[in-house]
């Protein structure tokens, strides 16, 4: 850790603040006011420490972002690094990207590993609990992005999970379909639970009956296990006629597998994703999915992790995007 090297407590002493400010001078100059940010080099100056060697900034003029990733494998999230990426660069940051799933067994060697890479600022696409986030929170400052936890005052954007899927379940039954299946994420995301909620609520609303053997998680966002889990519905003679899928490459496995399956999509089975990536119009037919602004949703929020590192308070703290339904050959004849 960085701060070993310095008397904190003694430099806090003499310069008349509080050793957190020292510490913020030397790790993050950016969140204290020039006046206290001079007063506290000055009192070091005093005492003899190397200004220059302190102060230095290893990458030159820019500060670091890192990015925690719950999944390198799931392309939903590329236009969204891209997007948090197009941000920093304007602004003049660099980005890491990480993949750490963080618990409480891990949480420390992070924390260090923040301090050596003198990171100043994080962008969580992870569901984190409200005291990881906070022991982060404590060290630099957090920005939710996509993912969030609703019991957390931690700034984030994201979209409306529950509503969007609710809108798509319900074209489904506008369409017809009565008999709708759900291929879902991992339950511990926030995503999964509120678009397995809208899903359940679209059903209850219309009085359509909800199989619950047709409900299926599979353990991460995998083309692989996706199929394994849709081969067993789609082949059983009580089969559904739409199916609802959390995620555009799960969504591919059932397009895929009812092809092979000889089940016609759209006659027998319609399909809808979710997020709407460029796989949507690689698989034949083209994918109905609903659309979230993934470009924007980094972007936005490292805008607001740039506005929290200036030292500013943020006009909105909550952030939710609009999505939209895109209509491809999954669900109509094109």
């Amino acid at each position: 850790m960085r701060n070993t090297r310095y008397k904190i407590h003694d430099i806090a002493k003499q310069a008349g603040v509080s050793p957190a400010s020292v510490s913020r001078a030397i790790n993050h100059p950016e969140l204290l006011s020039k006046d206290s940010l001079e007063k506290i080099k000055s009192t070091m100056k005093e005492m003899g420490y190397d200004l220059n060697e302190i102060f230095q900034n290893d990458l030159g003029s820019k500060a670091i972002i890192l990015i925690n990733c719950p999944q390198g494998t799931n392309p939903f999230y590329e236009e969204v690094l891209d997007g948090i990426v197009s941000s920093a660069d304007c602004n003049g940051y660099y980005t890491l990207l990480n993949y750490t799933e963080l618990d409480e067994n891990n949480i420390d060697d992070f924390l260090r590993m923040l301090q050596l890479a003198k990171v100043k600022g994080l962008i969580a696409l992870s569901q984190l609990s409200v005291e990881i986030l906070n022991k982060v929170n404590n060290l630099v400052p957090v920005v939710q992005c996509c993912e969030f936890n609703d019991k957390s005052d931690l700034p984030y954007v994201s979209i409306d999970d529950y509503q969007a899927a609710k809108n798509a379940v319900k074209y489904l039954i506008a369409a017809g379909r009565k008999k709708i299946a759900f291929l879902n994420g991992p339950k511990h995301f926030k995503y999964a639970r509120e678009r397995l909620r809208g899903f359940i609520d679209a059903l209850s609303d219309e009085n359509i009956p909800v199989h619950e053997e047709w409900i299926m998680h599979v353990p991460q966002i995998d083309y692989q296990m996706a199929d394994t889990l849709i081969s067993r519905v789609l082949s059983d003679d009580n089969r559904p006629d739409a199916v609802f899928a959390a995620s555009d490459v799960l969504a591919s496995a059932v397009v895929n597998r009812a092809v092979y399956s000889e089940l016609k999509v759209p006659e027998d089975l319609m399909v809808v994703g979710f997020d709407n990536i460029s796989l949507c119009q690689i698989v034949r037919p083209s994918l109905t999915s609903v659309n979230q602004p993934k470009h924007k949703l980094g972007f936005t929020a490292c805008e607001m992790l740039h506005e929290k590192l200036k030292g500013k308070t943020l006009k909105v703290n909550e952030v939710l995007l609009s999505t939209e339904l895109v209509i491809r050959g999954s669900t109509e004849h094109l």
